[in-house]
């Protein structure tokens, strides 16, 4: 008896690693494998799905800083900052000084006196 039950269990075992290795890669699976060696690394600890939806927000993130093509250095500091945000997900940067227009010369200039 113990016999036939040792040979199922081998059985049973071979088709599972059978079918473990005829399983095809999912989308997100594949978009992860195509990304830099050192993401995946620094995301592997992700699910790929998250690990690409994080990825999505630090290039979100560098965009809305006026950099739509950051180095791949750049990339990487961003996407640290999202995976372990100090304060914020995003550091604080100026987009220059013309993301605002200039005040008109007819609104007075405010101050404050501290007494």
């Amino acid at each position: 008896m113990r016999r036939y039950a040792v040979i199922a269990l081998l059985l049973l075992s071979r088709a599972a690693i059978a079918q473990d290795e005829q399983r095809t890669p999912s989308a997100d699976e594949l978009a992860f494998a195509r990304l830099p060696q050192d993401v995946q690394v620094m995301l592997s600890a992700l699910p790929p799905r998250e690990a690409l939806q994080k990825y999505d927000y630090a290039r979100q993130n560098l965009v809305a800083l006026g950099n739509p093509n950051p180095s791949p250095e750049r990339l990487r500091v961003q996407l640290e900052a999202v995976l372990a945000p100090r304060y914020t997900a995003v550091q604080g940067f100026s987009a220059g000084s013309t993301s605002f227009p200039p005040l008109s010369p007819l609104v007075p200039a405010i101050s404050f006196e501290y007494r």
